[in-house]
């Protein structure tokens, strides 16, 4: 059973969300957040329970014997004094000294020094005030129980390559932007039902832009002319950011366009009549899916190296290609060749260079090569000196290659042969935003890999600058 990726797993609950238009991209988006601080007047609600909290006011009140609180709270005998048990527990009451007028056998309650804070502390009503972390929306304005721990900063988010949305208003938050009734919503939203915020005294926003992680989904119909955007945040779709998306232009405005399939490249009349077709992987893949989502979750432990899969030869989709690229980084036990016409900064990031390096301390051999014309702007030159620096210190086992021009993007592993319409490379981070239904052929069979394998290396030293 194959794990999915993230954005797969998306597309198998969402692919169905815009009936009559396909789910053709899921891009890596950054919602624009303020870090906020709010001054507030606050009062905080008491944690004992009711019972608790009588029996401690009566003892601070002197009623001091148990038959005396059974008497005015009227309950049972045995409720009260398994209450006055507990509060010896905790530290709350003790016994008094008898006096000496006391009658035998009488024993009087009293507070101890922490039941005394704990009794001036339920008398107390007066609010205090605090300051209260919020995370604002500023594409909604409004404030949202996001994670604060998420929220990343804007550069980060520019240079990964991120569509940045944009906020609805400019300029700071202001205090009459948050009210003290919407901080008691989003204290609800994350389960805090201690804490009631009177009154919202002021604002401070932290300087540094931030944007919250999200997911746009691009939909579009048979002629790609009409494009319809979904917004996933903290793994939920959301109607409210859609409209808010809309109202500033929706794809237009955002660069966002779809253009008709690239012709897939065709295999061998042989491999071609064999391949199952793309509809087929889909559903089978949708009901494999289904069953991580029904799932718990994985689960923590040693990575495992799956059992060989039997020869296929299949199609596959525009979701299914990142998986495979990992699989190779993860997975290969004796070569790695892969050509794409560039090459981006959010795909040769720290956890691609990593794997691919455990790969080559394992010995397995790696062939890179990339190049679409001579005046190349869209490959990141730092994501090449990283490639760069990482062949310089494995000579023999990494070789990193720039080619004239190639269109060829291919990607062969082990026993596995991929060609594709897709940019192993720079299929995130594009600036250009401009999407389409990617589908290519996988052929797990070593007789074919080893073929398209040394085609592949004879063309590289072919088209080596």
């Amino acid at each position: 059973m194959p794990t999915f990726s993230p954005d797969s797993l998306l597309a198998v609950r969402f692919h169905n969300a815009r009936p009559g238009l396909d789910l053709v991209a899921i891009v890596d988006a950054g919602l624009p957040v303020a870090l906020v601080t709010a001054d507030v007047l606050a009062q905080d609600r008491k944690r004992l329970p009711l019972l608790d909290e009588f029996v401690l006011r009566l003892v601070n009140n002197k009623v001091t014997s148990e038959t005396g609180i059974t008497g005015l709270l009227g309950l049972p005998e045995r409720m009260v004094n398994q209450t006055i048990a507990d509060h010896f527990s905790a530290d709350f009451l003790t016994y008094a000294l008898p006096g000496p007028a006391a009658q035998p056998g009488t024993r009087n309650l009293r507070l101890t020094a922490r039941g005394e804070q704990t009794a001036r502390e339920l008398a107390a009503i007066t609010p205090v005030r605090v300051d209260q972390p919020l995370v604002y929306d500023q594409l909604l304005w409004k404030a949202k129980p996001y994670d604060r721990h998420t929220a990343v900063p804007r550069s980060q988010a520019e240079e990964s390559g991120m569509l940045l949305l944009p906020a609805s208003q400019q300029g700071q938050v202001e205090m009459s932007d948050i009210s003290a009734a919407d901080i008691n919503t989003l204290l609800r939203e994350r389960g805090n039902t201690d804490r009631e915020v009177l009154q919202v005294r002021g604002v401070t926003q932290a300087k540094a832009r931030r944007v919250i992680p999200a997911k746009v989904l691009v939909y579009a119909d048979a002629e790609r002319t009409d494009i319809q955007l979904g917004v996933v945040v903290d793994g939920e779709l959301s109607h409210a950011h859609e409209i808010a998306l809309l109202s500033h232009g929706g794809a237009k405005a955002l660069g966002i366009q779809v253009e008709p399939a690239p012709e897939r490249p065709v295999l061998d009349p042989e491999l071609e009549k064999s391949r199952v077709p793309l509809p087929a992987v889909a559903q089978q893949r949708a009901e494999q899916a289904a069953v991580q989502l029904g799932s718990a979750g994985p689960v923590a432990g040693p990575l495992v190296t799956p059992e060989p899969v039997r020869e296929e030869i299949r199609a596959i989709g525009v979701f299914e290609h990142p998986e495979l690229l990992d699989e190779a980084l993860i997975h290969a036990r004796n070569r790695i060749l892969l050509i794409s016409p560039w090459i981006k900064n959010a795909i040769i990031t720290t956890d691609f260079l990593s794997k691919l390096e455990t790969r080559l301390r394992r010995g397995v051999s790696v062939h890179i090569a990339y190049g679409y014309e001579q005046n190349d702007t869209k490959t990141d030159p730092a994501a090449v000196r990283k490639l760069e620096n990482l062949a310089g210190r494995y000579p023999g086992k990494f070789t990193f290659t720039r080619l004239k021009s190639t269109h060829a993007k291919v990607l062969v592993f082990d026993d596995v042969w991929i060609t594709t319409s897709f940019n192993w490379l720079s299929f995130r981070g594009d600036r250009d935003r401009t999407y389409r239904m990617e589908e290519g052929s996988l052929v797990r069979n070593r007789q074919v890999a080893d073929a398209h394998y040394s085609r592949y290396l004879d063309l590289i030293e072919q088209q080596r600058q």
